[in-house]
């Protein structure tokens, strides 16, 4: 007896896929409830990432190759310019693909959720370059961090952590991490910054090789 089937697994690299949902040419079906993740699912999915772990797979399920029509609409963050028509639909792994376009992509900050108070808030992600490199006893989740929607972080101790500007950042030694697939950029820009200290490029040599490259080349089960 013969056995077929009617799917594939293959794998699609993260910004392939990230590139098709801000284009719409991949948009959910309108059964699927709206996406809100808490801060600390969003830093441990950027963390997973960061590290080449794996995330689980995605279902996407073809237009035209199936008789069953749903009405689509773009993920949370995606902004058409007109009611473009899907080639896919993303049935499974919505939270975790809005996830990382928010985080990675547009130039925005992610929506996520107090998981005490459930208030929705607006977030920038950043990866602390030295304790990423350097400090494994920090691990990387805690190497990777939030902040308000406008950069500027008040603990309660009173220290005000500032990233609102890139100068800013460059002092901080932080890396924005919606500016992953823009590295070579943001790079020049903050090597200048520091007059191309040979020991601050040296680091962003290792920061490139240890981290932005496992973001550019992650590739994901659909």
């Amino acid at each position: 007896m013969n056995l077929t089937t009617n799917f594939d697994v293959s794998k699609e690299t993260l910004l392939s896929l990230l590139c098709d949902i801000n284009q719409g040419k991949i948009q959910l079906p309108d059964f699927q409830r709206s996406w809100v993740w808490s801060d600390e699912q969003v830093k441990r999915l950027l963390c997973n990432v960061s590290l080449a772990y794996p995330i689980g797979s995605i279902m996407l399920l073809q237009l035209g190759s199936s008789k069953t029509s749903f009405k689509p609409r773009p993920l949370e963050g995606v902004t058409l310019d007109s009611n473009l028509s899907p080639s896919l639909l993303l049935l499974d792994g919505q939270q975790r693909l809005t996830t990382l376009f928010q985080a990675l992509l547009p130039q925005q900050p992610v929506m996520s959720k107090n998981a005490r108070t459930q208030k929705v808030t607006h977030r920038w992600y950043y990866i602390n370059i030295y304790n990423a490199l350097y400090c494994p006893h920090i691990g990387r989740s805690d190497a990777i961090f939030g902040l308000p929607e406008n950069r500027i972080l008040r603990t309660s101790t009173g220290k005000v952590f500032d990233c609102s500007s890139l100068e800013k950042e460059f002092e901080a030694e932080v890396f924005p991490l919606s500016r992953v697939f823009d590295f070579s950029e943001w790079r020049g820009l903050y090597s200048r910054y520091w007059n191309y200290d040979p020991v601050k490029l040296e680091m962003l040599d290792y920061f490139e090789i240890e981290i932005i490259k496992r973001f550019e080349h992650y590739q994901v089960p659909c």
